[in-house]
């Protein structure tokens, strides 16, 4: 592989930890811990890897819960079968991850809509290239899930461009590419005619007999590069 140039080298750097805090949130999840206490867990552990701020602050939802927009509850608790969904994207002064994993905890046999999940991010990573176009990727997505007998759960959009640290986005940072990422040139959605070029963090959320799941990975573009940032293949998306 070649090297990365220094912004992107920043943001793979970052992606790698954020999966290594991911893996030790994951780790550290017991009976009895609400959605809020593994928010508190998740943003406690972030300045061991390195984190000063978060792009975003932590999502977490138990048993499948399909509304995209969810606040932790301090009173839904983990136990075994839950289905747990975690998205974290803590910050750097210059770069942030932004990464999603799912799990039903405390079982060995993975339940299809986790699977389901997992290959579905995969499928988009796969596919995203610079010869398709922004809106391709959501028309991929749904396609997938039509084929999959899932749904995208009439979601808009299945992820968002990633803002470097530059220019008016190195202002307040990370807040101005937080705010940046809901503009709608700047979403993974059907009407989206840009070119799949830079850094895109790609999440289609799955739904599937009335419960969702969604794992999250970060594609760097440009030319003939493409990466998957944080990783060394495109067979470690969705895993720990």
């Amino acid at each position: 592989m070649s090297t990365l140039q220094p912004d992107i080298a920043a943001f793979d750097h970052a992606q790698r930890m954020t999966i290594d805090l991911m893996r030790t949130v994951v780790d550290n999840l017991e009976v009895g811990m609400s959605e809020s206490d593994v928010v508190e867990l998740a943003m406690s552990q972030a300045g061991a890897f390195g984190f000063s701020d978060w792009f975003a602050k932590p999502e977490v939802r138990f048993n499948g819960a399909k509304s995209v927009f969810h606040r932790p509850s301090s009173s839904v608790v983990l136990k075994k079968g839950t289905l747990v969904e975690i998205d974290l994207a803590p910050s750097t002064e210059n770069a942030f991850g932004d990464y999603g994993t799912g799990l039903c905890f405390g079982v060995d046999e993975e339940p299809a809509i986790v699977t389901e999940a997992r290959e579905a991010c995969r499928a988009i990573c796969g596919f995203a290239s610079r010869f398709k176009t922004v809106g391709e990727l959501f028309v991929f997505a749904e396609s997938w899930a039509n084929n999959h007998r899932v749904s995208l759960g009439g979601a808009r959009s299945v992820g968002h461009m990633v803002p470097l640290c530059e220019g008016l986005f190195a202002t307040a940072w990370p807040k101005t590419a937080r705010a940046a990422v809901f503009l709608r040139r700047c979403q993974v959605h059907f009407l989206n005619p840009r070119r799949v070029i830079g850094i895109y963090a790609l999440s289609p959320r799955v739904v599937m007999d009335g419960k969702a799941m969604c794992f999250e990975e970060m594609v760097y573009i440009e030319g003939d590069e493409k990466r998957i940032l944080g990783r060394n293949s495109i067979e470690e998306v969705g895993t720990l």
